[in-house]
């Protein structure tokens, strides 16, 4: 069927058809994303949202905030709307299909769908940014190559009444395969990557506490305002750390993209995600780039850059700390022990930077 183009003189008829658009939205998407993952249905939710910011502006305007869609990840079984180029990440695409006479283009955003970066909402991204030193080329470490993992000479005294490093995990049920990409189980999500960094540093005699507690089960949009109680708890007893880190997983579908070969042992790549608009950003980079000097020097193309924002959720709590940052170890598509096998080489960096 060939669709009429609508002139200015047919806006009536347009704003009609906009409107039983938005309708037919309103009614059939909640079951959508009624049948996604169950342990994803407060982030599913989101999804849900985002279309009607598209369809409906002004429910946007009145009852949603950038923040609120920012860390939704719609994790349901999209293989049948992918058969058809629809993007459950991407509402444009659905409304693109259904009204072609709109003249909505979403090849581009279609076409970088598995771009591997930090899964927030594109609205975060610093607008202004550079986000050009994010690495998304191929990870060509050979079994072959060998590198050093412990540097003896960088161990020292072990400190035990300050901690030197602080973990923490505002989406704490982040998990890896084999199991569900959320899970209770703090041998398969991101505590487990806490607690394998946490006894790699200290064979450097670094302390450090991997914080255990979970954020993300109840209110999924207010995991940040929970995990900061925690962190200001742990700021209160111990003043300012050397680091501290926010560890969370990826969730892209690319493997290539999060994955390297190093001494011949499959790991999960890294990345920090860094908020412009905190007091402390100055600082937290400092410290971001030493990080990544030394990963560069030590393990090219291990970590995959910085990803900017201008804000984030509560600025991701970087505006706690003058040495926060946030750091995402891998993406659910990469095995639990993918993930805890790169520890080794983080610790090492961070040993180095440290001292």
């Amino acid at each position: 069927m060939k669709y009429k183009k609508f002139s200015r003189n047919d806006s009536p008829k347009f704003e009609i058809c906009t409107l039983i658009i938005s309708l037919i939205f309103v009614i059939i998407l909640p079951y959508l994303v009624e049948a996604g993952n169950n342990n994803n249905k407060i982030r599913g939710n989101m999804f849900y949202v985002q279309v009607l910011n598209y369809a409906m502006p002004a429910v946007k305007a009145t009852s949603f905030s950038e923040d609120d869609m920012a860390e939704s990840s719609f994790l349901s079984n999209s293989f049948p709307l992918n058969i058809f180029n629809i993007n459950t990440r991407n509402p444009l695409s659905i409304l693109g299909k259904e009204a072609a006479f709109l003249g909505i283009n979403t090849s581009s955003e279609i076409n970088n769908s598995n771009i591997d970066e930090f899964k927030l909402d594109n609205k975060q991204i610093a607008k202004n940014g550079d986000n050009s030193n994010l690495s998304r080329g191929n990870n060509s470490n050979s079994p072959a190559d060998k590198v050093s993992v412990f540097d003896p000479s960088l161990k020292r005294k072990m400190n035990k009444e300050k901690p030197d490093v602080l973990i923490y995990h505002t989406h704490t049920t982040e998990s890896y395969k084999p199991g569900d990409p959320n899970s209770f189980d703090d041998t398969q999500n991101v505590v487990s990557v806490g607690d394998k960094l946490i006894s790699e540093l200290n064979k450097y005699g670094i302390s450090g506490i991997n914080d255990r507690t979970v954020h993300d089960a109840e209110a999924y949009n207010r995991s940040y305002d929970r995990s900061a109680i925690t962190l200001g708890k742990y700021l209160k007893k111990y003043g300012d750390f050397k680091l501290i880190i926010d560890i969370h997983r990826d969730s892209i579908e690319d493997k290539n993209a999060v994955t390297m070969n190093i001494n011949g042992e499959s790991i999960a790549n890294y990345m920090m995600v860094m908020s412009r608009n905190n007091p402390h950003f100055s600082k937290n980079m400092a410290l971001a780039n030493q990080i990544l000097q030394v990963s560069n020097q030590l393990y090219p193309g291990f970590a995959k850059g910085v990803l900017y924002y201008n804000h984030g959720i509560r600025n991701f709590n970087q505006g706690m700390s003058n040495n926060a940052i946030l750091i995402e170890v891998g993406s659910d598509i990469n095995t639990t022990t993918e993930a805890q096998a790169s520890m080794k080489y983080l610790a090492r960096i961070i040993a180095q930077v440290i001292k």
